[in-house]
């Protein structure tokens, strides 16, 4: 690895690890190791140049930051976390505005247009397709009763979750050919705990 991709672990993991409030029970630093982790994945197998590559990276690491900040705007905040940071490394103007459209693009509204946008979509949702998944969703349950100071039902969780696992794409073909089958797998079964 880099010598900034090292650093910006280095600094994200700290952060994290002494500044998020203990609310945020998915969001935390096991997420952004996983998005990490999917990302490095599905970046080796989609044909990324090595300064992409980097671009994915650093992006990934800083994607959840702002949550430092507080659940509203978290990617504004987590770009502009990252932004000085990266200031602060010397890393080249052009690279930061690449890794600010790419921490944008993480935003469900947002349409991804180029690769690493498609790659950190992925690499967000990749529990979707995954082993464990509906455990994992319980720390989000958590964090989004205390956060959003919402309370739903077990009915009302698997429902939700059922509607967002019916939207969610994946973009990549790595990613649909690694995920997709572990999430219908996942609707399956989501749908076997309603009956």
């Amino acid at each position: 690895m880099n010598n900034i991709v090292t650093k910006a672990s280095e600094y994200v993991t700290d952060l994290l690890t002494k500044h998020l409030p203990s609310v945020y029970t998915y969001h935390n630093l096991l997420h952004t190791q996983k998005v990490v982790d999917a990302s490095t994945e599905i970046g080796r197998n989609s044909g990324l140049t090595e300064d992409q590559f980097e671009i994915l990276l650093l992006t990934a690491w800083f994607h959840d930051t702002g949550f430092v900040m507080g659940l509203e705007g978290h990617e504004g905040k987590s770009i502009e976390l990252a932004e000085k940071f990266l200031k602060e490394n010397n890393y080249p103007p052009e690279k930061i505005e690449l890794i600010k459209n790419t921490i944008s693009a993480t935003e469900q509204a947002i349409k991804p247009v180029d690769i690493l946008e498609m790659i950190i979509r992925d690499s967000d949702i990749a529990y979707i397709g995954m082993d464990r998944f509906y455990e994992r969703t319980f720390l989000l349950k958590h964090e989004w009763e205390i956060a959003r100071d919402k309370k739903y039902t077990e009915d009302e969780w698997i429902k939700s979750n059922l509607e967002f696992l019916t939207k969610a794409e994946f973009y990549t073909s790595y990613a649909k050919s690694r995920y997709e089958e572990g999430k219908q797998k996942n609707i399956t079964f989501l749908k076997s705990l309603l009956k």
